[in-house]
């Protein structure tokens, strides 16, 4: 396994392979942790081994409530099957809805296969096969993750609002 615990954001550039769900679990913990400004999540189901997982919800949690003007958008194919599970990354931005946007990606996207995580416009995850952990990151290729975050943007100008993933206060 990989020690991510030697990377920082923004400073080590090294493009890494990983292969496994615990690669990714990791490395997007440690990304989240050092985040300061945006996250932004590509997936069909929300990952439950990576997004799901108490590490990464507390990171983004503490994001959203001590970051500098933070954001964190979330693009999903299947929201259905992700409210009838449970998530906690949802349930979290139910409760913080100032700072978390969730989306159903848009009919030209509906069935996009890739995994895609970019913290900060600075360091990315990227799955070419949402059903497989096979991919790549790097803490620091701004360049690259400009273009992800391009590609990104576009996903998100097309996904709409799903009222599933919407608490009303009352």
């Amino acid at each position: 396994m990989i020690r991510f615990e030697n990377y920082r954001l923004g400073e080590h550039n090294d493009v890494v392979e990983i292969s496994t769900a615990e690669e990714h679990r990791v490395a997007a913990r440690m990304m989240a942790q050092q985040c300061h400004h945006s996250i932004d999540i590509v997936s069909r189901e929300l990952d439950p081994p990576i997004f799901d997982a108490p590490e990464f919800v507390d990171a983004a949690k503490q994001l959203a409530l001590t970051g500098m003007r933070p954001r964190i958008r979330v693009i999903v194919a299947n929201p259905e099957a992700i409210m009838r599970r449970g998530h906690r990354l949802i349930e979290t931005a139910m409760l913080l809805t100032s700072f978390f946007d969730v989306r159903r990606a848009g009919e030209e996207h509906r069935n996009f296969n890739t995994a895609l995580f970019i913290v900060d416009c600075t360091g990315y995850i990227r799955r070419l096969s949402a059903d497989r952990y096979e991919g790549t990151l790097n803490f620091n290729d701004r360049r690259q993750s400009q273009l992800f975050e391009d590609e990104f943007d576009e996903m998100w100008a097309k996904a709409v609002p799903d009222i599933n993933m919407r608490k009303l206060s009352i």
